[in-house]
């Protein structure tokens, strides 16, 4: 391998273990066969592992580290095969075990809970008295006059314990009521092909099966442009964004109702290129198909929309810690919510693009496309918080709204 490339759907993550400073991976198709933790002070090597670098390179950066300490190709070369046994490195044998995983995920009829048991309680019963105690302890100072016919909803996407209170205190809004489909916006964290990857495949939660509405989602296809959607469905196996949406639609919605899961992305590649998103054939596209669709469909239509917002500090490559970043990117977190309220995805797209999206909004796609969805309805925001990791001096802001017809 002349120039060894990490995997870029990998994070690096420091890590402390039996008081050893350490860097853990988490990779969310889980290939190799077990955890993975290196020294830390291998941080210089998987630094030079990008595609422009070759062994001679790591060598040389190596040795001058090591104040001229003569360092082995060989012992280079070993520990680079280490982590392509890891399945660390993209790679002929990463790309072998891809292809087995997208095999198998494509032989499946239904989408597995793969979170369950890890983010969020797999029993049913258990799950379903968690998310009642969590409502038990909202004071009812949280319930705002809300109009009654609800027809979206944004929520987070971040861990479920750490923002409990926030998706059950938005979710209840909706408890009792009845839909006919639900369309769920959430984000490819991984790169996707198109600016949309839709499943027709059920999505299973521990509560049961979701059925998805296959029609809706074959008319879309059928309608909108080559290059709209990926190839195919894969993004879906293990993203969470709607999968943990899909926990509280199925636990407060009362009847049968269908889904259409779609995850969005490659929006932020338009901001780096210069190009506006929202005059894109595919973008314009799926706006108006959608709304042909909504409109054409004589049921009862909810919008949800999983996504968070500004990711700040060192973890996600800044220079700087969060606390200092923060003020300006809550500033522009709300600015952004503001314009998601009024139906402008035109100002969103302006604000990401003027601050080349140096705040890291991961929800960006999917706010775009639920602007654009909902733009006559009525908004109330219901939260904005923020999570702190201090071990890694980075923080994550997230939000709910409520959107109901005017």
């Amino acid at each position: 391998m002349d120039k060894p490339v990490l995997r870029r759907d990998i994070q690096p993550i420091a890590t402390t273990i039996k008081g050893r400073r350490m860097i853990a991976f988490h990779d969310p198709y889980r290939l190799a066969d077990h955890s993975v933790a290196l020294a830390f002070n291998t941080l210089p090597i998987l630094q030079l592992l990008d595609g422009e670098h070759d062994l001679t390179d790591i060598q040389a950066m190596l040795m001058k580290q090591q104040g001229g300490r003569i360092v082995y190709v060989s012992e280079i070369e070993s520990f680079i095969e280490s982590l392509d046994r890891a399945c660390l490195l993209e790679s002929p044998f990463f790309n072998q075990k891809m292809c087995g995983l997208r095999s198998e995920f494509s032989s499946q009829p239904i989408r597995l809970p793969v979170h369950a048991g890890k983010s969020y309680i797999s029993e049913p019963v258990e799950l379903s008295q968690f998310i009642q105690n969590t409502e038990n302890n909202l004071s009812q100072e949280n319930l705002r006059h809300i109009p009654a016919n609800i027809t979206g909803i944004l929520a987070p996407h971040i861990d479920i314990n750490v923002a409990k209170d926030i998706y059950v205190n938005t979710y209840r809004y909706v408890q009792g009521k009845c839909y006919d489909t639900v369309v769920i916006l959430g984000i490819n964290h991984h790169v996707q092909e198109g600016l949309y990857c839709i499943s027709e495949k059920n999505y299973v939660t521990p509560f049961g099966e979701i059925n998805t509405d296959k029609n809706f989602i074959r008319e879309l296809k059928n309608r909108l442009p080559g290059g709209t959607f990926a190839a195919d469905d894969f993004g879906h196996m293990t993203e969470h964004s709607i999968e943990f949406q899909t926990i509280f639609l199925h636990h407060y919605l009362t009847g049968t109702f269908a889904i259409v899961p779609i995850l969005c992305g490659g929006v932020h590649e338009f901001i780096h290129q210069g190009k506006n998103v929202l005059t894109d054939e595919c973008f314009r596209g799926m706006v108006s198909v959608m709304k042909e669709l909504l409109k054409e469909r004589k049921g009862r239509i909810l919008l949800v929309a999983g996504v968070d917002l500004s990711h700040v500090g060192r973890k996600f490559g800044d220079q700087a810690p969060a606390d200092v970043l923060l003020p300006q990117a809550t500033a522009h977190d709300k600015m952004m919510l503001s314009f998601l309220g009024r139906g402008e995805p035109e100002n969103i797209f302006l604000t990401a693009v003027e601050t080349l999206d140096r705040y890291h909004v991961c929800g960006l796609p999917a706010i775009l496309l639920l602007a654009s969805l909902l733009a006559e309805n009525r908004a109330d925001m219901l939260h904005f918080d923020t999570y702190h990791e201090r071990e890694t001096e980075s923080a994550v802001n997230y939000a709910s709204l409520i959107f109901s017809s005017t």
